[in-house]
């Protein structure tokens, strides 16, 4: 196996300490420990503080994974938890994908499926997600992707970083082509619970007969330090393929991190305030932006916490905002050298603040 640098990843280390406004963020803004206690009762932070340190269950213990079910709309015994989405992500390529395979993957979407199906030995073909296209064209683009060594299709739901979603009519025909050949549907729904659209709510791949769903505490909450991950699939033979894989890497969630999930989904609805509030007040000022800068232009995303800006000299606008301390990700690292991928769930005061800096680079690059 080649290991294959992750090019984002390896691109957030290189970064000089903390910037001035940072809209690289792709979900909620962390929140402390001391905040997430605050939401929990008497008796939790009593039953946190007196937490034995040894190895948690496998499995994780059943009242996260119940909670988990109730969001996820499936069984408790449908739960696998994993150190963080990656790992899900991770385990998932490993029990179902070898060398010689192919795996399609929606385009754009999170790189590290790709490289993770890559480093398996498996070709990659990309599904574009066709901005304007009928859900009868994209079906169609997707069946022509798939032959008799596909055993994989991975999408991001809703679609980071541009924040489109598949209706459910669609991710049900989607699903259905897929069982019919019998190839698996990853389904990456970290960004579900951030619906930017008030009311809407959605579609999860989950309950269908070869989906595995991926989420996690991390977007939605700020909570990316727990490492609480999880997959979903209702496939008995998947579930004990990863519970033996994962006896090689993590064993297990770190039971604080266990209790503390807990704590956060039984208080979801408030931690996702802020979250949202802010996506959607800093969704209105880059669509005024937008208005009045023809340079500018992205289709809004419906859920998540990014949007995917078209910007003309892209590279080097990035590269100037963040010689003013304003750091957005390339969209290179998406497969578009034309975008920059813009996190929208930060403080409004520090995304009104890059909007000027980012008005003021456009301006310069036209000179």
């Amino acid at each position: 196996m080649t290991i294959e640098p992750f090019a984002l990843e390896r691109w957030f280390a290189s970064q000089p300490g903390p910037p001035r406004c940072d809209l690289s963020l792709s979900g909620a803004h962390p929140i402390t420990l001391d905040a997430l206690l605050a939401l929990a009762s008497p008796e939790q932070r009593q039953e946190f503080a007196c937490l034995p340190l040894g190895y948690g269950p496998p499995e994780g213990s059943a009242a996260l994974r119940e909670l988990i079910a109730a969001r996820a709309q499936a069984a408790p015994d449908e739960i696998l938890l994993t150190c963080g989405a990656i790992e899900g992500l991770h385990l998932a390529m490993q029990a179902l994908v070898a060398a010689g395979d192919e795996v399609v993957v929606q385009d754009p979407m999170y790189p590290a499926v790709a490289g993770l199906a890559r480093m398996r030995g498996a070709t990659v073909r990309r599904w574009p997600l066709a901005y304007g296209a009928s859900a009868a064209d994209r079906l169609g683009a997707l069946a022509s992707l798939i032959n008799r060594a596909t055993r994989l299709v991975a999408i991001t739901q809703p679609n980071g970083p541009t924040g489109t979603v598949l209706q459910r009519d669609e991710l049900d025909a989607v699903a259905q082509l897929l069982d019919q050949r019998g190839i698996h549907l990853l389904s990456d729904e970290v960004y579900r619970d951030l619906a930017i659209e008030p009311g809407f709510v959605v579609p999860t791949a989950a309950g269908r007969r070869r989906t595995i769903v991926v989420g996690d505490v991390a977007k939605p909450f700020g909570l990316g330090g727990l490492r609480i991950g999880w997959l979903v699939t209702r496939d008995a033979s998947v579930r004990e393929r990863i519970r033996a894989l994962r006896d090689y890497t993590t064993l297990s969630v770190p039971t604080p991190s266990d209790a503390l999930a807990r704590i956060a989904l039984e208080h979801a609805n408030a931690l996702l305030v802020t979250p949202l509030a802010n996506a959607r007040a800093n969704l209105e000022l880059l669509r005024a932006v937008a208005a009045r800068e023809d340079a500018l232009s992205f289709v809004p995303p419906r859920a998540g916490a990014t949007a995917f800006v078209h910007v003309a000299n892209a590279e080097r606008v990035q590269r100037a905002l963040a010689v003013e301390g304003v750091l957005v990700v390339p969209g290179t690292f998406f497969g578009d050298a034309h975008r920059l991928r813009i996190g929208l769930a930060g403080p409004s005061s520090d995304f009104a603040d890059a909007l000027a800096a980012l008005r003021v680079v456009v301006e310069q690059r036209r000179r």
